[in-house]
């Protein structure tokens, strides 16, 4: 599923506001973890139906979630450094973004299975929820954050000039 609709989710935030595909993916995400395996207290019996609406739902929202966060990057880069950035600096970004990817699938399997040894399917997962939940109001202030920042860069202010990412 993340392999057909990452195309289709770069498409649109090409052409839309790219915070909001990762404010939005951070408000949805959680809620679609805890329904691969509801928390035992929601009393909600799962299904076969459901998980493959889940899993396709979340094949779409996570590479919108993901997809800006490079852009974001740059952006905060080029801030902090007066709106310039040199091939050193990107290759430097793209290097940090794109090992977070494989560190977050290795460990994340890792402590996963850990957890999955110890608690029942249903109850890891919601677990897993509740703490991307917890990511969510983190990603949703730093999005908030970057944009107000980029509102300064475009009235030109100086990093001084803002109390942005102090």
């Amino acid at each position: 599923s993340s392999g057909i609709n990452a195309e289709y989710g770069g498409w649109l935030i090409d052409r839309f506001n790219p915070y909001f595909f990762v404010i939005l993916s951070a408000l949805i995400l959680p809620f679609l973890y805890m329904f691969i395996g509801p928390l035992p207290f929601f009393g909600i019996a799962s299904s076969k139906l459901q998980l493959l609406l889940v899993l396709a739902l979340l094949g779409f929202f996570v590479p919108m979630g993901c997809t800006p966060i490079l852009l974001i990057m740059f952006e905060v880069y080029k801030f902090r450094n007066g709106g310039k950035i040199s091939i050193s600096a990107s290759n430097t970004i793209v290097s940090v973004y794109c090992s977070c990817f494989p560190l977050g699938a290795v460990l994340g399997s890792f402590s996963a299975g850990i957890v999955s040894l110890y608690a029942p399917f249903e109850l890891s997962t919601g677990v897993l929820g509740i703490i991307f939940i917890l990511q969510s109001i983190f990603a949703i202030v730093y999005c908030w954050r970057v944009v107000k920042m980029r509102d300064a860069m475009k009235l030109k202010l100086s990093p001084e000039q803002t109390p942005l990412l102090s």
